[in-house]
């Protein structure tokens, strides 16, 4: 065959073999695929919505798009079945407003200017018309795969930076290039109050000053150029400012400004600059709104709530601490008299009253804005992805409702991205960004099962992992030997694996061609769940394993191609 002598690897072959042949069988029906992106999701309680909950439905699937949803769905001949049997199915989550895909910068030496005073634009955080295209580059960064392993399964994503970092587009969470991964772009222009370093504006009351001047000069720039090109007689010709031009959908109310304003100081100087200068804002990354509450509801801005919380607040119980103890020590020991309990003081008793009540306003803020009919969203902005879930828990505890907690995370943030037509719920027509968990999502021990994103089919093996002492693989350094299921036949080969930890160098080769070895590329190890690349004749396979002692289990990802299982062991030294 043609492709068998142009193809430089058979693993990788085979899958291009694939292709091929599904674009073939599109044409003549009466020939099975072999390679299928229809998913029929089988029997489970589908949660189409918050405050609805079906039965014993299931949903078909097929090319990344939800085409049925209901109890008596007939099976196509090509779907890969899931039985999500006494399971629940839930939408994929939207974070309205995160960094994830985004790399963090480097730390650098504070930038010298000759007129710290008038600094450039972009050395004084100042780039509005900066894209989340730009930031990302040609690759996405680990922290998407995290967030998608949450069930999020789309992010408006802003850039990192200080006082005007630049403008947000929506992805969807699949591994995907950045390219293909924007959904909807440049739907907002990110703002903080974030001082310039060793230049103006140094403070903040130098950044609402600066930004005051900003969307002045970009209405009158704007204004002026309309006028200009009605009649340009005997008018000068409108200056070019990139700065500028990128806030003129702003200054329309075209496009609106989510303010990132934790506390309730920047709540309030956030609300001041908008009635002044009258845009559209969306308060963002709220975590101490609820001061604010009654100037919020009169300008009923968009809420978007953090999902950062303080610490829990422990409190020690003697009786758990006594039961610590080891009876066999306590015969050896003589009774001892016990000391009179000292009374705290009463500051240290105000004190420890007035922390637990601030801890207990943090936490159930979000009900607190449920009770007064807010509708708001979450962002994971300022949170560690792994505390995610469990905060979420705390503000149920705190007295939040289970539907406006997941409408917050679904329809709300849909609606407010204008995506509601694509995302937030489980209808026909909209994209299949879902995950499937064994218990209702709310239920503390709950697991994510199935992610299928992008139109494939992630199962998560969170079950499977085993940690060891340090919390890393063990063993990993050596060679390997693995196995790839692809439907009708199997492909074997070895994977080299040098270094430890996070500096770990893997090469991969086949059975068909072994010594001819690829570099693997965004090697992320977490744990014993280790992932990286391939990518050979243009085309990337993202493969992505659960180490157990010596052996492997996971799948290769190929983007609409979809995903095949893979296992493997570790050969003896």
């Amino acid at each position: 065959m043609i492709i068998e002598t142009s193809c430089k690897r058979l693993l990788w072959m085979v899958i291009a073999i694939f292709g091929c042949f599904q674009f073939a069988v599109s044409q003549n029906s009466n020939d099975a695929k072999e390679v299928t992106t229809t998913y029929y999701v089988k029997n489970a309680f589908v949660v189409q919505k918050p405050g609805t909950t079906l039965s014993n439905t299931s949903i078909l699937i097929k090319d990344g798009m939800i085409k049925s949803v209901g109890p008596n769905i007939s099976i196509p001949f090509d779907a890969e079945v899931i039985d999500a049997d006494s399971m629940y199915v839930y939408a994929g989550f939207i974070d309205a407003c995160s960094h994830a895909g985004i790399a963090k910068k480097e730390n650098k030496e504070r930038p010298r200017v000759d007129n710290p005073g008038s600094p450039p634009k972009d050395l004084a955080g100042i780039t509005p018309q900066y894209t989340v295209r730009e930031a990302i580059g040609e690759k996405l960064d680990k922290s998407m795969k995290d967030i998608r392993e949450l069930g999020f399964g789309f992010v408006h994503v802003v850039p990192r930076g200080r006082m005007l970092p630049g403008q947000g587009s929506v992805l969807s969470t699949g591994n995907l290039k950045p390219a293909q991964s924007i959904l909807k772009e440049n739907v907002s222009e990110f703002a903080q109050f974030k001082p310039a370093r060793g230049m103006f504006p140094a403070t903040t009351i130098g950044v609402m000053s600066q930004f005051r001047d900003l969307i002045k000069n970009a209405k009158y720039s704007n204004d002026y150029k309309k006028s200009y090109a009605l009649n340009p007689k005997g008018l000068d010709r409108p200056s070019q400012s990139e700065e500028l031009a990128a806030l003129y959908p702003v200054v329309e109310n075209k496009m609106p400004v989510f303010f990132y304003a934790p506390k309730v100081k920047d709540v309030n100087r956030a609300l001041i600059l908008q009635k002044e200068l009258g845009y559209d804002m969306v308060l963002t990354g709220v975590r101490q709104g609820w001061p604010l509450m009654t100037s919020m509801a009169a300008t009923r801005n968009p809420i978007v709530l953090s999902l950062n919380l303080p610490e829990e607040i422990k409190e020690k119980d003697g009786k758990e601490e006594e039961s610590k103890s080891d009876p066999k020590d306590e015969k050896k020991k003589k009774p001892k008299k016990k000391k009179p309990e000292k009374e705290e003081d009463p500051e240290t008793k105000m004190l420890k009253e007035k922390k637990k009540k601030s801890h207990d306003q943090y936490v159930s803020q979000a009900a607190m804005f449920e009770k007064e009919n807010f509708k708001f969203s979450f962002s994971t902005l300022d949170t560690k992805l792994k505390d995610v879930k469990n905060n979420i828990l705390r503000m149920i505890k705190g007295g939040l409702s289970e539907d406006a907690a997941l409408s917050a995370l679904t329809t709300n943030p849909a609606s407010l991205l204008g995506i509601s037509s694509m995302a937030g719920t489980i209808e026909q027509g909209k994209i299949a960004n879902i995950f499937i968990t064994d218990k209702p999502y709310f239920d503390e021990k709950s697991k994510i099962k199935y992610l299928i994103i992008d139109g494939a089919v992630k199962q998560n093996n969170e079950e499977k992992k085993k940690k060891s002492g340090d919390g890393e693989a063990t063993e990993l350094a050596g060679v390997w030997s693995y196995e790839v299921e692809i439907p009708g036949q199997s492909q074997s080969g070895s994977i080299n694996i040098e270094g430890s930890g996070d500096d770990l160098t893997i090469s991969l080769d086949s059975s068909e061609e072994p010594g001819e070895f690829m570099e693997a590329t965004n090697v992320s190890l977490d744990g014993d769940s280790l992932s990286f690349d391939v990518t050979d004749d243009g085309i990337t396979y993202s493969i992505s394993v659960v180490i157990d002692g010596t052996s492997m289990d996971g799948n290769v990802s190929v983007g609409e191609f979809g995903s095949f299982p893979m296992t493997g062991s570790k050969k003896p030294e």
